[in-house]
């Protein structure tokens, strides 16, 4: 190989005319309310209501930028507490889990998939417990949360196609999840124009 084709090889690689490949993950977030039954996610682009981007990544309201184009293989589900919560707020969360579907909507189509969060997330089993006499140790069940839903199918997203993921609660949060933060990630192959 000859030194200026070495150089050269050494160069190439971080861009290229036909764009880039990277694992990707777009992401939104929504804050758990009672009186909040249906939350649109991705169709606040990053800076609109608030948003930082520790809520989304997503500079775009409801659409894939121009010049991005995200295969989707893997929808991610993430939850965090706004405070510590009592006992009873775990059967608090595991009702949301149950009693809440999550919708991809991708462009025109009605819906390209639904989910329950507790599918999404990945516990099969939610069981609370009390113990009813001191020393109690019952061995349950544990659900193993793993918040890595993978998609047989992958969803493509391409550049300028509307989508919203559509977090709808079929009861009402309890209130002592108010504030809670709900986060949810499109995570796949992301090819983008350099």
């Amino acid at each position: 190989m000859s030194r200026e084709t070495a150089l050269e090889k050494t160069q190439q690689g971080s861009f290229g005319t036909e764009g880039e490949q990277l694992e990707w993950s777009y992401y939104d977030t929504a804050t758990i309310a009672a009186a909040t039954l249906v939350h649109r996610l991705f169709t606040n682009p990053l800076g609109a209501a608030g948003k930082t981007k520790a809520d989304t990544n997503l500079t775009t309201a409801a659409q894939m930028p121009q010049g991005h184009h995200l295969e989707v293989n893997a929808i991610k589900v993430m939850y965090e507490s706004n405070a510590a919560k009592a006992t009873a707020a775990v059967q608090n969360f595991y009702d949301l889990l149950t009693e809440t579907t999550a919708t991809f909507i991708l462009g025109s189509v009605k819906d390209m998939g639904e989910w329950t969060l507790q599918e999404l997330m990945g516990c099969a089993s939610l069981f609370a417990m009390t113990p009813t006499a001191a020393g109690d140790n019952i061995p349950l069940v544990q659900p193993r949360f793993t918040g890595i839903y993978p998609l047989n199918v992958p969803i493509v997203i391409a550049a300028l196609t509307p989508f919203e993921c559509r977090i709808e609660h079929h009861v009402a949060p309890a209130a002592a999840l108010a504030d809670d933060k709900l986060k949810i990630s499109l995570c796949g192959i992301l090819t983008r124009l350099s």
